[in-house]
């Protein structure tokens, strides 16, 4: 089953560097127990956007929960929550909500780039849903939905990464890494966590196709 999605259109993105600020999510930063919880960075912004869910597997979020209950009402979290305004002039479009965790070489060049990210404090031990979408007027792609159980004290980062299929074929992923402290530096560790998979039948928890 290949599970990389074509672009729709042409791959120019429309987006300028600006300079971020890192703004403190007490409320977040209260809840971190690293004994029972672990904190993932979702990178989002121009044209991409993600949300997340905790405690339900792929088959039963989008097999059940959503055949009653609206997204948000069965537990899905937007990433980054923007105030009110226009794209590229919220406050939101330059802010990074960040609760601590280690910085990595995305979150270092993140004013080199229009996106922003922000760091939530996620249930260890419990099944983690990520998805991200990116759409626009140049382009568009919706990567297959990552899953993964998070271990107790364990930092994540994710954001969605464009792939080359072919000559004239383009894709995305969701690119996920575990981040770990060692001294003065962030050791990157790229994970291939399980993806959940529309089929004809309903969803399922898979094992990722190889990248090409």
């Amino acid at each position: 089953m290949r599970l990389l999605f074509p672009l729709a259109v042409s791959l120019t993105l429309i987006g300028c560097a600006t300079t971020k600020t890192d703004v403190r999510n007490e409320a977040q930063i209260s809840q971190y127990d690293p004994a029972n919880s672990a904190r993932v960075r979702l990178i989002t912004g121009d044209t991409t956007n993600a949300g997340f869910l905790s405690g339900q597997t792929c088959e039963k979020f989008y097999n059940e929960s959503l055949l009653t209950k609206t997204p948000e009402e069965a537990g899905w979290q937007k990433a980054h929550v923007d105030s009110a305004g226009l794209y590229p002039f919220r406050a939101t479009d330059s802010q990074n909500s960040v609760i601590g965790m280690p910085a990595s070489k995305a979150s270092k060049a993140i004013n080199q780039s229009p996106k922003v990210f922000d760091e939530h404090v996620i249930p260890a031990g419990k099944p983690f849903i990520a998805g991200f979408a990116m759409g626009g007027s140049q382009m568009s792609c919706f990567p297959a939905p990552v899953t993964l159980i998070p271990k107790p004290g364990e930092d994540y980062e994710m954001e969605l990464q464009m792939l080359k299929i072919s000559t004239f074929k383009a894709g995305c992923v969701i690119a996920v890494r575990q981040l770990s402290a060692q001294g003065n530096t962030t050791v990157e560790t790229p994970l291939r966590p399980q993806v959940c998979a529309k089929t004809p039948s309903g969803w399922y928890t898979v094992n990722p196709a190889p990248l090409p």
